[in-house]
Formats: C-alpha cells, sequence, structure tokens
C-alpha cells in the first residue's frame, strides 16, 4: 500500500484560509460558534483560516455550511 502526500504551496493555503475567514466574518460568526454547528475543532478552523494547514475533508464541510461552492482555477 503506497502512502500519498498532499503538498498546498503556502501562497494557496493563505489564499483559501483568507477566503474562508472572509465568509465567516460576512455571516458574523465566531470560531466557537461554527465549531458547535459543524462540529469541527476551532483548532481545525483556526488552522486552515491562518493558512497554517490543509484539511480537505473540513474546507468541503465549511463551504457546505456556509452554503458556498468551492471552484479551482489554474491561471
Amino acid at each position: 500500500m503506497s502512502e500519498h502526500y498532499h503538498y498546498i504551496d503556502k501562497q494557496t493555503l493563505q489564499d483559501i484560509g483568507a477566503a474562508l475567514w472572509k465568509i465567516r466574518q460576512e455571516k458574523r460568526m465566531y470560531l466557537k460558534q461554527v465549531q458547535t454547528q459543524t462540529k469541527i475543532p476551532m483548532k481545525i478552523i483556526d488552522g486552515l483560516e491562518t493558512g497554517r494547514s490543509f484539511n480537505y475533508s473540513a474546507i468541503r464541510r465549511l463551504t457546505k455550511f456556509y452554503n458556498k461552492k468551492m471552484h479551482i482555477t489554474f491561471e
């Protein structure tokens, strides 16, 4: 069985995080509220929003919770 490693560059992590943070701010929600409603620990949400970590399933759950769609483009 092979292991898969995912590498996401720092700028992409920061862009994703900034977008998630902006959505949460527009909805005027605190981390604690999002954690309670999504069951995603604040530590994971904070790591995503600050661009320090990548958790695809948490990103998908947050975008669904925020009623948003994620689009990936290549430039």
